[in-house]
This record gives C-alpha cells, structure tokens and sequence, in this order.
C-alpha cells in the first residue's frame, strides 16, 4: 500500500497539542513571574526547577505535531509520561493519606485536578506515540519532519500567540501576586483563606514558607475556623484540639518575620484560647485573646 506524501494529523493530536502548549505557556509565564518575588529565595530556586520542563515540552510538542518530527513527538511523549507519572504519584499519595489520617482534603481544588492531569497527561503521551510511530513510516522525512523554513498561517498564529501571551501573563501574575506583608487591611487582601468573620487583618510571608497574621474575629468563629483545619495535611491529621490558656501562652507575630516591621515580636495571652502543633522543623500555632478579640497564627513548615 502506497503512503500518502504528508502524514495526516489527527483531530485528538491536534486538540491534544494545543492544550499541551497552553498549559505550557502558563507554567512558563508562571516560573517567569516566581523571578520577580526576589525576598522569597525558594521562588527564585522553584522557578528555576519549574521553568525547563514546560519549555523543553512547548518545543517539542510543536515540532512534532506541527513539525511532523518523530523523534520531537517521542521526546514529547516521554516527558508527558513524567507528568502523568508525577501527578498519579501524587494523587495516591494524597488519597492515602486522606485514608489513612482521616484527613479531610477538598476534592474539587486538590484530589481532582491530580486526577484529571494525570488522565490527560497519559493520554497526551499515548497519542504522541502513536504520531511518532506513524511518522517513522514516512522514512527520513518523518524522522527529521518537515523544512524548517515553511510555516503556515496556523502555526505562525500560533507561535505569535504564545509569544504574546507569556509575558502578558508574567506580568498578570506579578501584580496579582500578594505582597510580602500589609497591615490593617480587610480580608479579602489577605493571601490565604480566612473566615468570613475576619477583619483588620495583618500579615507577613517570611522565608521557606513561614507564615504569620493576626485579625479580629469573635471565639466560636475562631473554634470553628480552627477546627475546620487551619495548617497542613499532616497538621490536621494530627487531630490536635484546641486548649484553654492557663499560663500565659506567647506566639510570634507577623513583625517578627521582617526586620523593618515595628511593634513587638510576640504577643503573650493570659486568658483565651491556643492550638500548638509541632514536628521536627514544622509547626503550626494560633491563639485566641479573649481580652481583644484577637486571634494569631504562626506557621513554619521547612
């Protein structure tokens, strides 16, 4: 049987692969705009770790479908297959742990999207494979694809596309990044969940993520805002309950954390409510001060 004289490329690999650069394209913006938080060095060294993965796919996920490069498209594969082998890994981690702990994680903002990339990863590497071995019967001219000097309209659209929309989206996710510290302000200008019920809200991010706020807020909203997990996985695994105050309790504030914030560093609580969970170099800790209405948090997990 006599082949055609250019492989055709399927609606499933054509969709599949512009979804692979759009994602790609937000995962570089992202690494790009991680360079810009200079105070915070695990940032600097996560966009340096971030950053190589998605290019290198980007890059080979275009020349080999668009290209038609067998070996670009196998490359495009394998690395699909880290993705979706890191995101499956992750998933049954995290679900484990759920089991396990008797943990209570949101499926919809963590569990799922595991889930779904892994599915979508896998399929994505299938079908690259699948265009890498259909190409390889094209002999050299599937092998090397097609000359680097011809571009059609689509692919010239696409490349000025993604062009435009990686700084755009670098620089959207530079001001949408939330300070390192601001005090005084309502909560929806905190960067992190907060009850309903919080006001006048300070906070600092320190180094490694060390985190640390305060805000007014009445006692029962404080209980069921602790109770309903306020650290990390394992934290809340932990089962930790919360504790009357019956010495005076200190927990660091959110001065503490950056040297040319005023006021003191701790705040000492003689009558109200704390939680302390610790482990090794972790911790979390908040406290209620019934004489202000007042809570703190304190949290270090490197």
């Amino acid at each position: 049987m006599e082949l055609p004289l250019q492989p055709k490329r399927s609606i499933s690999l054509i969709l599949f692969s512009v979804v692979v650069l759009a994602v790609c394209v937000v995962l570089i913006s992202t690494a790009i705009a991680m360079f810009a938080v200079t105070w915070d060095p695990c940032s600097l060294v996560c966009g340096v770790i971030i950053l190589p993965l998605p290019t290198i796919l980007a890059i080979q996920q275009y020349r080999g479908t668009f290209r038609c490069n067998a070996k670009a498209a196998s490359q495009a594969s394998v690395l699909l297959s880290i993705v979706a082998g890191f995101a499956l890994f992750s998933f049954v981690v995290t679900l484990s742990e759920m089991i396990i702990w008797d943990v209570r994680v949101s499926w919809t903002s963590l569990i799922l999207p595991m889930l779904l990339t892994a599915i979508a990863a896998a399929a994505s590497a299938r079908i690259n494979l699948f265009w890498s071995r259909h190409l390889e019967r094209f002999g050299p001219a599937g092998r090397h694809g097609t000359s680097r000097l011809r571009f059609s309209m689509f692919e010239l659209l696409v490349a000025v596309t993604a062009i435009a929309c990686v700084p755009a989206l670098a620089v959207y996710f530079v001001r949408s990044t939330p300070p390192r510290y601001a005090e005084n302000v309502p909560r929806d200008k905190a960067p992190f969940g907060l009850p309903a019920e919080a006001s006048d809200v300070s906070f600092c991010q320190g180094f490694r993520g060390t985190i640390a706020y305060e805000f007014a807020i009445k006692e029962d909203a404080f209980i069921e805002w602790v109770e309903s997990g306020i650290g990390s996985v394992e934290s809340d695994a932990a089962k930790v309950a919360i504790q009357p105050i019956t010495a005076p309790y200190s927990i660091p504030r959110y001065s503490s954390l950056m040297a040319t914030l005023t006021g003191p560093d701790s705040i000492t609580i003689a009558n109200g409510l704390y939680y302390a969970w610790s482990k090794e170099d972790r911790g979390v800790h908040a406290a209620f001060d019934r004489s202000t209405n007042r809570a703190y948090y304190f949290a270090h997990f490197h």
